[in-house]
């Protein structure tokens, strides 16, 4: 007997690096303090590290100083929409922090540049700074449970390449096609309980919708039927799903 088809799905180290290439807020506690950090620029490097780049008057540059400082950042994965419970999913760093020299800085963001043509890093030198975790411990929580990540990784897994695209997507889906979300339910040919579906988050495996409800809150995966490479791949996947041309 053949085994049933599985539906592709990201890794927990690639949902982990999607949370850190997300405009995500961040938390940094200490054995003192904890400090916010309001959505950090956030790539991983050779040797594992994580770089984030920060306002130039952030506390936490004076918190480091010229030493390195050992820490835990709570990145808290946040949907895009205004949802009644916003967190997809939280993901724990704890590591050593430090604050490479200018020169370094500047040759460490080049070097991301060439993996990864981001241009919020170009705001470098110019009221920013970069802080540079190398992580230890390595921990994301998702509604599917807790995954204990080594460092190695979450440093080999790639982004999801719609992870920045995909907050204006869903907002469209949702304000301009609320008939596709339902088509979609209607179609999926597994048995849902009632409530508003919303969109909660898209990659290259499938959409993920949440359905609200006056009992609470239920999360669908709608696998697409082969991996997305283009936004254009997405929006065909998603008609053909809900049996809508998409050519008219």
């Amino acid at each position: 007997m053949r085994a049933p088809h599985r539906a592709l799905e990201p890794s927990p180290a690639e949902r982990a690096r999607s949370v850190l290439a997300r405009p995500n807020p961040a938390t940094v506690t200490t054995s003192e303090l904890t400090l916010d950090l309001t959505a950090p620029v956030c790539h991983t490097g050779p040797g594992d590290e994580i770089t984030l780049l920060v306002p130039d008057d952030h506390p936490i540059l004076d918190e480091v100083g010229a030493d390195s400082l050992e820490a835990t950042v709570e990145f808290v994965d946040t949907a895009p929409l205004d949802l009644r419970d916003p967190t997809r999913s939280l993901l724990w760093i704890s590591g050593a922090l430090s604050v490479p020299e200018p020169d370094e800085a500047r040759e460490r963001a080049l070097d991301v540049l060439t993996r990864d043509p981001d241009e919020r890093l170009l705001d470098l030198g110019h009221g920013h700074a970069l802080v540079v975790l190398v992580p230890y411990l390595v921990v994301y929580s998702a509604q599917d449970g807790c995954h204990l990540l080594h460092p190695g990784e979450l440093g080999r897994a790639h982004a999801d390449p719609f992870g920045r695209w995909e907050g204006p997507w869903l907002r469209h889906l949702e304000r301009d096609h609320p008939d596709v979300l339902h088509a979609l339910l209607d179609r999926c040919g597994v048995p849902l309980p009632a409530g508003r579906p919303r969109p909660l988050g898209v990659d290259r495996f499938g959409l993920l919708l949440r359905l609200e409800s006056a009992d609470g809150d239920h999360d669908v995966r709608i696998p697409f039927r082969r991996p997305a490479r283009t936004p254009h791949d997405v929006a065909h996947e998603v008609h053909l799903l809900a049996g809508i041309d998409h050519r008219h």
